[in-house]
């Protein structure tokens, strides 16, 4: 026994050894684990380095936060208050105090130094939050609107509580199949409509400018697939010909009546000359017989049947001249018809061109709205598809006293008063307008459909 306790007693390292061990490999252990935990926060202080730190023990007040004021042995004084649009609160017999922007601590000693101000001697006041502002979540989620704040509340709580990422009010399928198919006929009724309203305008100026014929202008940037191009051309253009010749028609036949009339007045000019010749020869056997009546060789009847006869020339010559008078005038009607009727051709064509052209200018400017909405409605019946989709976080607030906007993750902490917007990343297409990869993969699938139905129609 000796031996065995001196050994041991000489001995002392072989028992406690091993407790150093433990211990050693505890704190290699220990040190390592706090490496990693140090390495592990600083990664993640690097990975949000652009959002600001949210902390409620530095969360500044604001209005529509409500208080719970305690004043010590004075129950009269407590009582809840909420911070009122201008941020202040109205304490009893005290009156308002400001408190926006201030943390609970600033506000809790502004409420202790007012009530000491006269009121109470050597208040001893208590002010804790009982309701935040609520927080605000919007952009692309399922119910955006406000929602209540909690301690703790981060921004994958904040969007859950909104239903989740995805498009507002979402439809069922069938509506949603229906909208899109009623918009993709708004656009394919307008681009019609477009195409129609450009040969028609183009047939109106051909007219307007007394051409022969029409030529279709250059259509920039119009699908003529949208439309049977052919048989909108073939309608103006069988309507341009049989305007125009029942126009020249109708000036055709006026025009015919003018050789007419002016050979009837050349054969009254005739007669009237010829009356004229006549007159002269009555004139001048009357004046024989007036000089033979004078001399009383002559009876008066006859004299008189004379001046008689010489009346009825002058009659007939003077029906005659009428007559003249009246083809001229027929003669000057059928020119004033003639301009008439070209001007009645010309005011129609115009007029016409001016409602198409107005026409023409409404769908130009109704054709990009509705394929906004084309797209749009393309983005909501892709967004029924169980496909994984990419957003951006954006977080507006106050931090440290300033109200700034900063991109976030789902894990960042939310402050009372945070708005939370979704927005899904876009691309920028070819033609370099900016749409979203579904929308564009939707919008080749409705061309590729529209050209095979109509590739089978023709």
């Amino acid at each position: 026994m000796k031996a065995c306790r001196y050994r041991w007693l000489k001995q002392p390292w072989h028992l406690p050894l091993r407790p150093n061990r433990f211990l050693a490999l505890f704190l290699v252990v220990a040190i390592n684990a706090l490496l990693v935990m140090d390495f592990g926060v600083k990664a993640s202080e690097t990975a949000n380095a652009d959002e600001p730190k949210s902390s409620l023990a530095d969360y500044r007040l604001s209005p529509g936060d409500e208080l719970k004021l305690v004043v010590l042995d004075q129950p009269q004084l407590s009582g809840d208050f909420v911070i009122d649009g201008g941020g202040d609160i109205l304490l009893p017999v005290a009156g308002s105090v400001s408190l926006s922007g201030l943390t609970l601590a600033q506000a809790q000693k502004a409420i202790q130094d007012r009530f000491a101000e006269g009121v109470l001697v050597q208040p001893a006041v208590s002010v804790r939050i009982t309701k935040h502002r609520p927080v605000f979540v919007t952009g692309r989620v399922r119910k955006p609107g406000s929602y209540p704040f909690f301690f703790g509340e981060s921004v994958k709580a904040a969007i859950a509580t909104a239903g989740g990422e995805g498009l507002p009010l979402v439809q069922p399928e069938n509506v949603t199949i229906s909208d899109f198919i009623t918009a993709q006929e708004r656009v394919h009724q307008l681009e019609s409509e477009q195409i129609i309203l450009s040969i028609r305008k183009a047939r109106l100026e051909a007219q307007r400018d007394r051409r022969e014929n029409f030529v279709v202008p250059m259509l920039v940037g119009i699908n003529r697939q949208s439309v049977d191009f052919d048989r909108a051309y073939s309608f103006e253009s069988d309507t341009f010909s049989r305007l125009e010749a029942a126009h020249r028609g109708e000036v055709e036949a006026l025009q015919q009546q003018q050789p007419l009339v002016k050979a009837e007045i050349k054969a009254v000019t005739d007669q009237i000359a010829k009356q004229t010749d006549r007159l002269g020869i009555v004139n001048s056997h009357l004046a024989d017989l007036e000089a033979l009546f004078r001399k009383g060789l002559l009876r008066k009847e006859v004299l008189l049947n004379q001046q008689i006869e010489k009346s009825l020339v002058e009659a007939q010559v003077s029906n005659l001249e009428a007559q003249v008078a009246h083809l001229r005038q027929q003669m000057g009607n059928l020119d004033l018809q003639q301009r008439s009727l070209k001007a009645a051709f010309e005011s129609q064509t115009l007029a016409q061109l001016q409602q198409v052209s107005q026409r023409l200018r409404t769908v130009e400017n109704s054709i990009a709205p509705a394929r906004k909405i084309l797209t749009v409605k393309a983005e909501a019946l892709s967004s029924n598809g169980d496909d994984e989709r990419e957003y951006t976080i954006l977080i507006s607030g106050v931090r440290d006293g300033r109200s700034v906007t900063f991109q976030a993750t789902e894990d960042a902490m939310l402050l009372p008063g945070d708005v939370v917007e979704v927005k899904m990343k876009r691309r920028i297409s070819k033609d370099g307008s900016s749409t979203s990869t579904q929308a564009m993969q939707s919008l080749d699938l409705i061309h590729s459909l529209a050209e095979n139905g109509e590739s089978a129609s023709r």
